[in-house]
C-alpha cells in the first residue's frame, strides 16, 4: 500500500517517530498481503458457517434443506465437550513437587474465571466448522480487582490472519487479529489518536460491505499486529504488538507510544516466551497451510447431493399433488366445470367421456432417489464417526449386545482421535498460561481459592523470567511438566468413575482405614479421577491413626 492515509486527511500527519511510521507501514503492507493470500480460505470458513445456519448457496428454492450434517456437527462438538481436557501439573524436580500440585489450582482458578468451558464449546465449534479454532492467552490488567490475571480469549477464525506461508504460526512474520468497528469508537478509547481516524478499504468489502454505520459515523478496522523482532544477544525472539485503524496507530509496545508505562518496558517483548500468544486448536491439518480444514469441508458436497434428492422428492410431491385435465375443444365438456372441484354432477353431449377428456397425475418417483439420499445420510454419520449408536439413536438392525458396542467403539475412535490432537493444543495453550503468570504475578502473591480441603489462602511459588539469571540471558521455561487428561461428563463414564470410587471406599474399609462420609461425598459430587482418590485416602490415614 503506497499511502494508509485516507484523502480527507491529506495534510495532517499523526505525530510519531520515524521507527514508529515505519512499523505501521509494514503492518498495513504485510496485513494487505496476508488479507489478499488467505481470501479464499476465509471464504471457505463464511460459506462453512452458511452452511452450520442452513443457508447454503446451493440450496432449493422450493424444498427444505435437510440438517444431517449439521446434526453432526453438533454431535461431533458435543463429543468434545465429554471430552473436555483438563490440566495437571507434574513437577520435573523435588524441590518443585509441593508447588506443581499447587500450579494445577492456580491453572484451574486462570480458566474458571476465563469462562473456559463456554469458550472452548465455542473453539470446538469453530473447529469442527470451519477448520480452526484461535484461543489467545494473554495478561489481563483489570482482572482481580486491578491486580492482573493471566485469561483466555477465543478468536473467531475469519478475523485472524496468521502468515499464510507457514503451518506454524510461531515461524510467521507477523499475526494479525482484525476487529469490525466505527471511528467514533476508536477514537473514544484511544484519544491519542483522535482526528486522524479515517474509514478504511476493509470495512467496505466482504461481510462487512452489507452492514451499517451509526448516523454521523463511519466504519473502520481495527488491527491487532503481533511481529517478532530476533535477539542476537540474548538468542531468541522478541514478541511486540502495534494496534492501528484508519491509517492511525493507537498503540507500540517496541516505543511505548500510546502506553502508560515506565520507559523501556517492554524492552525484552510483550511476553518473556517471546511466542505469538495465539493457539490454533485445528480439527484437521491441511499441508502448509495455517489453517485447518472442518467436517463441513468434508462433507459439503455430500451434503449438496442430499439436498438434491430431497428436491427432487419435493418436486415430485407437488406435482403428484395436482391432477391435469386435457379436454378436447369443442367437445363441449366445460372446463371451468370440470376445474371447478364443488361441482360433483358435470353434463354434457356425448357418448363416451373418455373420447374427449383424460385427466393425467404425475407418475411417482423411483424408489432408488429416495433409497440414494437416505443411504448418503447414513454413509454421512458413519464416515464421520457419528452413527445411530455413537448418536444414541436405534437402528441399523443391530441386536446383538457385541455388535452394538462395537458400532459405538467405531464412533468413538474418531472422536478420540480428534480429542488427542485438541490435547496437544490445550497442552500448549496452559504452559503460555504458565509463562504469563510466572512473568507478571508480583512475587508473594497469594490467591484465595477452592480447593479440595476447601478454601485457604494459595502463595504462588513461580519462576521469574526476569530475576532467573540464567547465563546468555535465556529465559527458562516454567518448572513443570503439562499432563492432560480428559474430564469426561457423559453418564456411562460417570457410572464407571463412581464405581471405581465405591470400590476404592471398600478396599479402604477392608484395610481398616475408612474414608469419612464427607470425603465420599466430595469425590462423587466432584472430579472422579484417580489424584483425586488417592489424596483423599492420604488425608484419611493420618486420621484414622
Amino acid at each position: 500500500m503506497a499511502d494508509v492515509r485516507s484523502s480527507e486527511l491529506v495534510g495532517i500527519q499523526q505525530p510519531m517517530s520515524s521507527e514508529e511510521r515505519e512499523i505501521l507501514r509494514r503492518g498495513y503492507a504485510l496485513f494487505e498481503h496476508f488479507y489478499e493470500q488467505l481470501r479464499e480460505e476465509h471464504e471457505e470458513m463464511r460459506e462453512a458457517r452458511r452452511m452450520r445456519m442452513l443457508r447454503q448457496s446451493e440450496r432449493s428454492g422450493t424444498s427444505p434443506t435437510m440438517s444431517t450434517l449439521n446434526s453432526c456437527v453438533d454431535n461431533v462438538v458435543a463429543d468434545q465437550i465429554d471430552n473436555m481436557p483438563e490440566a495437571k501439573m507434574v513437577p520435573e524436580r523435588e524441590e518443585t513437587m509441593e508447588s506443581a500440585e499447587e500450579m494445577s489450582d492456580v491453572v484451574g482458578f486462570v480458566l474458571y474465571h476465563a469462562g473456559w468451558p463456554g469458550k472452548y464449546q465455542k473453539i470446538m465449534e469453530d473447529a469442527v466448522v470451519t477448520g480452526t479454532g484461535v484461543a489467545q492467552v494473554f495478561w489481563d490488567d483489570d482482572m482481580e480487582d486491578g491486580a492482573g490475571m493471566a485469561s483466555v480469549l477465543c478468536w473467531h477464525p475469519e478475523d485472524f490472519y496468521p502468515d499464510p506461508m507457514y503451518e506454524d504460526i510461531q515461524d510467521g512474520r507477523a499475526c494479525f487479529k482484525a476487529t469490525h468497528t466505527t471511528v467514533g469508537w476508536v477514537e473514544e478509547h484511544y484519544p491519542i489518536a483522535r482526528g486522524f481516524v479515517a474509514s478504511d478499504e476493509y470495512a467496505r468489502q466482504g461481510e462487512q460491505a452489507e452492514t451499517e454505520a451509526p448516523d454521523g459515523d463511519s466504519k473502520v478496522t481495527l488491527i491487532e499486529f503481533w511481529y517478532k523482532r530476533y535477539d542476537p544477544a540474548r538468542r531468541r525472539s522478541i514478541v511486540h504488538m502495534a494496534q492501528f485503524a484508519g491509517g492511525a496507530l493507537l498503540v507500540c509496545t517496541q516505543t511505548g507510544f500510546g502506553l502508560e508505562t515506565e520507559p523501556g518496558e517492554y524492552d525484552g517483548g510483550v511476553y518473556a516466551h517471546g511466542k505469538y500468544p495465539f493457539v490454533l486448536y485445528r480439527y484437521r491439518d491441511v499441508w502448509r497451510r495455517p489453517f485447518g480444514s472442518g467436517l463441513i469441508h468434508d462433507y459439503k458436497e455430500t451434503q449438496h447431493a442430499i439436498d438434491r434428492y430431497a428436491k427432487y422428492i419435493d418436486d415430485n410431491a407437488r406435482e403428484s399433488s395436482v391432477q391435469r385435465h386435457f379436454i378436447r375443444r369443442g367437445s363441449g365438456v366445460n372446463a371451468e366445470d370440470v376445474a371447478d372441484l364443488s361441482r360433483t354432477v358435470i353434463e354434457w353431449d356425448g357418448s363416451d367421456i373418455r373420447e374427449v377428456l383424460q385427466t393425467v397425475q404425475t407418475q411417482p418417483l423411483n424408489g432408488q432417489v429416495y433409497q440414494m439420499m437416505q443411504y448418503m445420510a447414513d454413509a454421512m454419520k458413519q464416515d464421520c464417526g457419528q452413527n445411530q449408536f455413537a448418536r444414541g439413536e436405534g437402528g441399523l438392525n443391530v441386536t446383538a449386545g457385541t455388535a452394538i458396542n462395537a458400532l459405538q467403539q467405531a464412533g468413538s475412535k474418531i472422536a478420540r482421535w480428534h480429542t488427542e490432537r485438541f490435547k496437544d493444543s490445550f497442552r500448549e495453550m496452559v504452559e503460555m498460561i504458565l509463562w504469563v503468570l510466572s512473568e507478571y504475578m508480583e512475587p508473594g502473591r497469594t490467591l484465595r481459592i477452592v480447593g479440595g480441603d476447601g478454601v485457604r489462602d494459595r502463595l504462588i511459588e513461580l519462576i521469574t523470567p526476569e530475576t532467573a539469571g540464567e547465563k546468555g540471558g535465556a529465559v527458562p521455561r516454567p518448572a513443570y511438566t503439562v499432563r492432560v487428561q480428559v474430564q469426561r461428563g457423559n453418564p456411562d463414564q460417570i457410572a464407571q468413575d463412581n464405581e471405581f470410587i465405591l470400590q476404592a471406599v471398600k478396599i479402604c474399609a477392608e484395610a481398616g482405614t475408612p474414608l469419612p462420609a464427607e470425603e465420599v461425598i466430595r469425590l462423587l459430587e466432584g472430579h472422579r479421577i484417580k489424584e483425586s482418590v488417592l489424596q483423599a485416602v492420604k488425608r484419611a490415614v493420618p486420621a484414622a491413626e
